[in-house]
């Protein structure tokens, strides 16, 4: 059997509207604090995604795969079901790949 009027405690309170004012102004405290961070923390650098790196190694995705499969491609994160690369490891791994070719190494495996 379902009562007729519902137990006053057990009853909806609607808030005031000093209540409701209060709980924007917690709730939109959070935003006036956050600002757009154009530069980088000190210890991460951009990262690069994989059409990034293809565009500026102007190389085809599968490309960059086949570097991954051997082992010669930068190392990349994978967040998600998506490649990324740290600025710092591509620019290390450019200038070792423009030392070996400097220094007139010749390494037909990778083709570099």
């Amino acid at each position: 059997m379902i009562p007729r009027e519902i137990p006053r405690e057990a009853r909806l309170r609607l808030p005031t509207s000093a209540h409701v004012r209060a709980l924007h102004a917690v709730m939109g405290s959070h935003l006036t604090d956050m600002s757009e961070h154009t530069d980088t923390p000190l210890d991460r650098t951009p990262l690069w995604t994989m059409d990034d790196l293809c565009a500026k190694l102007r190389v085809a995705k599968s490309t960059v795969h086949t570097w991954r499969k051997r082992g010669t491609a930068p190392r990349a994160y994978r967040i998600g079901r998506h490649l990324y690369f740290e600025d710092s490891d591509v620019r290390a791994w450019l200038a070792a790949h423009d030392a070996d070719a400097v220094d007139g190494s010749d390494d037909s495996e990778t083709g570099w």
